[in-house]
């Protein structure tokens, strides 16, 4: 409501009648003028004159700063205006109100906690001073929003202004980025090298044959190792257009495309698109660092410089195209090449070559054998963009339908390392160790890039464990082999047929091992083993370890593996009673059971199959494999001398001799045990003058660099303590031994399998039937071959004999020879003795010169220091048989 009287006031505040507010008129109020005022609490208006009051004096004045209370409220701002005529008294608050009315309403709850229970009225009349009186309020009290409004008054925000400042301050920050980011760069340049060569320590090690043809790789992580001729053109230019077009102009990066995936991901809140060039896909390569981080960013693009700066363009490519995964532990398209189309890139179709543009990118993702719809939606993409660009001219979608129905044939598990080609499992086993010596302290599989040159002839290796196992299945499936769990293993049991496993064991610990749980394969299965010399050169040609090589079955029983030798050792005694003159091969024994006693046991050697002929000559006495003729030409030798023929054929060192040789005349029937790979070397004798030379596999070695770190001269490979080359035989012995190995080879089933070449060989079957053995020779080649169990505990049953298990299986072999020399048959080398035997007419019932009575004659051969100098003294009637029984050996 409106008081319409003019109130005329003298002093600068204000009492509303309505409510008893006080409040204080606004200072610089003009005098004498009329102002309508409202309460600021209950919303009264008031017409009111202001008359200035006569000023006191300055002596008269009160101190008021001690009687003032130090917290007041504000002052309200609040502005007057004159109405010139009333208004109607109002009830309602106004809809609008100011500043003051806002402060002060929201300050009221303020004041009456302020109070502290006093009286309900405005917080500024409870406050007095110290000295009560009408001379309290004569120096006007400001309010809290008054004090407040004049501190918003005094200050001031700063201005901001675009000035020079503001442009050269981010100068120096963007300067000292630079410099940092460009040493580091300088940095990376030095580091090239070092990093680039790392990518070639995962290069495989890769083994050849004697005709430097591939046999198999090793390998952990298989990259790819070409040079920049041997990718195609085609394959180049695919691989930058799909990975980088602007390889060739940029400077390792692209800034429109790092802008362009900037604001992509931005848009897409996720990491959707990538911008790296191959530079930079090369860098993280080489730093092998998948975090996706603004630290490895930096790191990868100063590398990129460093790469731009050190490398030129050509080199980058080359070593991003060998090195980049293609999925499937392929690593470089070389190797991918080799693992999605068993191709070189060389031999790629345009089709198959963007199928691997295609896999950079993301290689699991766009597995044409994991995910082949996302894979052909990927290639189709591609083929629209080329198209699009007119880089591709036919249509390539049927020949692409073509090769992902192929690859629906395949497994996804598939790897590099499970598909690996490897023919020759115990060769590279055999490389792999020999290197482990080379370099004790490195990991083989790390630290590769060999070159490995053999002697082995791939063209026969490559067939060979296909062979040996398809010839052990049809043994077992037919039951000529059977397992045979042995009851009584006789005093032989105890053989151990891994001695040299525990070669590096302490003697004190050996009684300790069980044999059959230390072997590799235990009592899994019939094992095969194969070797095979030149007599020549002692290279090996052929090397197989067992049936099948897997990760339980990797031991080499070829080359490492000790086990009775049964009658394949009778022609080296044989051999050295003939170059001893002790007996020719027209000497006769009678072939009868015989009994040796001690004062312990009776020991009676049996033939196989207990048949006895009587009265035969040497010849067939090894035709026949007769026991007891080889135990009575042992027992004529005597062990000192058969020692001295061990000695030059298997044990030169005296020390191995006393280790091994075991003096009694069992070694006849092969009781002493030998690797396959001893065998095979001692045949070689007959086949090579009389001589044995030093076996070996590996002829030389190469490293990444091209650097010879290995060439063979006398390194004893194979650790057998031989010299390089020994004589062993008198060359016309050796020569006389093929001509009675060719009887024995004949009774065997060599030729059972068709082979109808040159072999000279010998059987060997072992007590039990725990080992079949055939070792022959022929030019070129002496090979032995042995069948059996690991564990001495079980035999192979009774029909398992050399002839029918191990003879068959080596004829099986010489066929391959003959395909494999097919088209070298001129060049196939003869038997070559530099002293020949002598040939001379006998009479076969006696074995010496024919006499004028004999009806029959027949040529044998004989050492010319031994020739025969009796005649004939039978008179070849009715009791000729007992005059021959006189003189018999």
């Amino acid at each position: 409501m409106l008081e319409t009287k003019v109130r005329t006031l003298t002093e600068t505040k204000f009492e509303c009648l309505s409510c008893g507010t006080i409040s204080r008129l606004p200072e610089g109020v003009p005098t004498g003028t009329v102002f309508k005022l409202t309460c600021y609490r209950c919303g009264n208006k008031a017409l009111v004159k202001y008359m200035s009051p006569i000023p006191e004096p300055e002596t008269d004045r009160p101190n008021r700063q001690s009687e003032i209370p130090v917290l007041t409220p504000p002052k309200p701002p609040v502005s007057y205006t004159p109405s010139p005529a009333p208004l109607p008294k109002e009830e309602k608050k106004v809809s609008s109100p100011g500043l003051l009315e806002t402060l002060c309403t929201k300050f009221e709850d303020w004041k009456k906690g302020w109070s502290q229970g006093s009286e309900e009225r405005p917080w500024f009349q409870k406050i007095r001073t110290a000295t009560e009186g009408p001379t309290a309020f004569h120096r006007p009290v400001k309010t809290l929003a008054e004090r407040l409004l004049d501190r918003s008054k005094k200050f001031k925000l700063p201005k901001i202004k675009m000035n020079f400042w503001f442009w050269v301050l981010p100068l120096p920050l963007a300067l000292v980025f630079l410099i940092f980011f460009w040493l580091g760069v300088i940095q990376r340049e030095g580091e090239v090298e070092s990093l680039l060569s790392i990518f070639y320590i995962h290069q495989p090690t890769v083994i050849y044959d004697r005709d430097s043809k591939k046999v198999s790789e090793i390998f952990g992580k298989k990259t790819s190792n070409l040079e920049w001729d041997a990718y195609p053109e085609n394959l180049r230019k695919m691989v930058l257009l799909v990975e980088d077009r602007s390889f060739f102009s940029h400077g390792g990066i692209h800034y429109s495309s790092v802008l362009r995936a900037f604001f992509v991901n931005i848009v897409s809140f996720r990491f959707k698109q990538g911008a790296s060039t191959i530079t930079q896909q090369l860098a993280r390569i080489m730093m092998n660092d998948r975090e996706k981080s603004l630290g490895r960013k930096w790191k990868e693009a100063q590398l990129a410089y460093a790469l731009e700066s050190a490398l030129d363009k050509e080199k980058i490519l080359l070593h991003y195209m060998n090195n980049v995964y293609l999925g499937h532990g392929a690593f470089g398209f070389a190797s991918a090449s080799e693992f999605y189309f068993g191709k070189k890139p060389k031999d790629l179709s345009i089709s198959e070559m963007i199928v691997l543009a295609s896999l950079a990118s993301a290689p699991n993702r766009y597995s044409p054998l994991k995910n082949p719809d996302l894979s052909l939606g990927r290639v189709e993409a591609i083929l629209k963009s080329l198209e699009n660009d007119g880089a591709l001219k036919e249509d390539l979608r049927p020949s692409m339908m073509e090769i992902y129905q192929a690859f629906n044939t395949r497994s996804p598990g598939e790897t590099v390392y499970g598909n690996r080609k490897d023919d020759s499992p115990y060769v590279t086993e055999h490389v792999r160790k020999f290197l482990q010596t080379l370099y004790p302290d490195s990991n083989i599989y790390e630290s590769g890039g060999f070159s490995v040159y053999t002697t082995i002839s791939q063209p026969v290796q490559a067939e060979l464990q296909r062979v040996v196992k398809s010839h052990v299945e049809n043994l077992l499936r037919s039951g000529q082999v059977r397992r045979n769990r042995l009851t009584d293993i006789g005093k032989n049991a105890d053989v151990n047929p891994f001695r040299n496993l525990m070669s590096d064991v302490s003697p004190a610990l050996e009684l300790f091992i069980d044999t059959d749980r230390f072997a590799t394969t235990g009592d899994s299965g019939l094992q095969a083993a194969v070797v095979a010399v030149d007599p020549q050169s002692g290279d090996i040609l052929l090397l197989h370890g067992g049936t099948e090589f897997k990760a339980d079955n990797q031991f080499s029983r070829a080359t490492g593996m000790y086990r009775q030798t049964g009658s394949t050792i009778k022609p080296i005694l044989y051999s050295e009673a003939i170059d001893s003159g002790i007996a020719t091969p027209a000497t006769h024994i009678l072939d009868a059971p015989l009994i040796y006693r001690n004062a312990v046991s009776n020991w009676m050697p049996e033939n196989i199959g207990n048949q006895y002929d009587g009265d035969i000559s040497l010849r067939v006495a090894l035709a026949k494999s007769k026991n007891t003729a080889a135990v009575q030409i042992a027992e004529k030798l005597g062990l000192g001398e058969i020692s001295d023929a061990f000695q030059r054929f298997f044990f030169p060192e005296d020390k191995v001799l006393k280790t091994r040789f075991r003096r009694d005349l069992s070694l006849a029937l092969g009781s002493l045990e030998l690797s396959p790979l001893e065998m095979a070397s001692a045949y070689s004798a007959f086949a090579n003058d009389g001589n044995v030379v030093r076996p070996h596999l590996i002829e030389k070695v190469v490293d990444r660099a091209g650097n010879v770190v290995f060439q063979r001269k006398d390194q004893d490979e194979f650790n057998l303590k031989w010299p390089g080359t020994r004589k062993v035989l008198s060359p016309p012995t050796a020569e006389i031994m093929i001509d009675l190995l060719h009887g024995s080879a004949n009774h065997a089933g060599v030729r059972n399998t068709g082979y109808r070449g040159e072999v000279a060989g010998k059987t060997g079957t072992t007590n039990d039937h725990r080992d079949a053995w055939f070792v022959g020779v022929r030019p070129g080649i002496s090979m032995a071959v042995w069948l059996g169990y690991d564990s001495p505990s079980f035999g192979m049953g009774t029909s398992a004999l050399g002839g029918t298990v191990a003879a068959p299986l080596w004829g099986t072999i010489a066929k391959l020879f003959d395909s494999a020399e097919a088209g070298d048959k001129d060049e196939r080398r003869k038997y070559q003795y530099s002293q020949r035997a002598v040939t001379l007419a006998i009479c076969p019932e006696s074995g010496k010169l024919p006499g004028p009575d004999c009806p029959k004659k027949e040529n044998e051969m004989f050492h010319p220091s031994h020739v025969p100098t009796e005649v004939c003294p039978l008179t070849h009637k009715s009791d000729a048989k007992q005059e021959l029984l006189k003189n018999v050996f």
